[in-house]
């Protein structure tokens, strides 16, 4: 039977999550353009924009990334959604 207590690895999940989303909130306002770690996709609301075939193409690395090794699921979900949230639709 469940005990609904979160387990030892969520709650270890969601304190890192919580830490990497305030270091970043506090690079920001810093004012800090490094480079993104762990392959971070930065969302940027100024320069060129990309068509949605290129968005795609970045889409489709992202997966192969993901699927060699190259980052956690938290990192692809968020990746995923800013390059998706950036595809128009007409």
């Amino acid at each position: 039977m469940a005990t609904g207590r979160s387990s030892f690895a969520k709650r270890q999940r969601d304190m890192a999550k919580k830490a990497k989303a305030q270091a970043k909130r506090e690079r920001r306002l810093e004012g800090d353009v490094s480079a993104p770690e762990d392959g971070e996709v930065e969302e940027t609301t100024t320069g060129p924009t990309l068509s949605n075939e290129e968005l795609m193409e970045q889409v489709a690395d992202l997966h192969r990334r993901y699927d060699d090794g190259q980052m956690d699921l938290d990192t692809f979900d968020e990746a995923r959604a800013a390059l998706m949230a950036q595809i128009s639709v007409d």
